[in-house]
């Protein structure tokens, strides 16, 4: 019997790669672009990305349920019981399909979430809710997140975060800054380059009394004393 032929794509003088391959990496290319700008036009889009699907969370638990939303988003994440850091959506969905949520040795617990050029938005937030093992969160550069994002994550982890840095994220006023009060387990803040704050003597004196047990670090106040 024949073996089955794949579909090829050209990719460039003597590059042939499989179909699926190629359109995963234009999908991957595509969600990054994305993080990368704000588009009015896509707006849906980038939405979609972020629905939080409350069957999805019954089916497979928060944590398994989040994972699927950063990595979507062109994010990374990392489980208390895998030493991998997760980047790719179909290497993380085929990994976790091999766990059984209704088993106790199956359940993993996301620890580390990198929003690095990441299309999240403040409403995929909400999928925050039920991480009761995070530790360490990073926006970097998510020119779609915005002060609502923060609030949801506040509210559902504020005590359980441990590391958060919030930097490059142009939609972010004081008013999303003013919600990390409720960030009571913090050991560690960084807030950098976020053009919309102003006022930030107040908001780095009020967090720093919101917070006594957490190092903030704030470049942009701290230059300017």
């Amino acid at each position: 019997m024949a073996a089955a032929s794949h579909t090829l794509t050209y990719a460039g003088p003597g590059h042939f790669i499989p179909m699926a391959r190629f359109l995963i990496r234009q999908q991957e290319k595509l969600v990054q672009r994305l993080g990368e700008h704000n588009i009015p036009g896509l707006r849906w889009l980038v939405e979609g990305f972020n629905y939080y699907d409350k069957e999805r969370v019954k089916e497979v638990g928060p944590d398994r349920a989040a994972a699927e939303w950063i990595v979507r988003c062109g994010g990374s994440v990392k489980f208390d019981k895998m030493s991998d850091m997760f980047s790719d959506y179909n290497a993380l969905v085929k990994r976790c399909a091999e766990l059984d949520p209704r088993i106790s040795g199956d359940q993993v617990r996301v620890t580390n979430i990198e929003a690095i050029d990441a299309s999240v938005t403040g409403y995929g937030c909400r999928h925050f809710e039920g991480l009761n093992a995070i530790l360490d969160v990073r926006f970097v550069r998510c020119k779609n997140l915005h002060d609502f994002g923060l609030k949801y994550m506040s509210d559902a982890v504020g005590s359980k975060l441990k590391y958060l840095e919030i930097d490059s994220c142009p939609r972010v006023t004081e008013d999303g800054l003013d919600h990390l009060k409720n960030c009571t387990g913090l050991k560690s803040l960084l807030i950098h380059n976020l053009p919309r704050v102003y006022g930030k003597p107040k908001i780095y004196q009020e967090l720093r009394q919101a917070l006594p047990k957490c190092e903030i670090h704030y470049p942009d106040y701290e230059k300017d004393q």
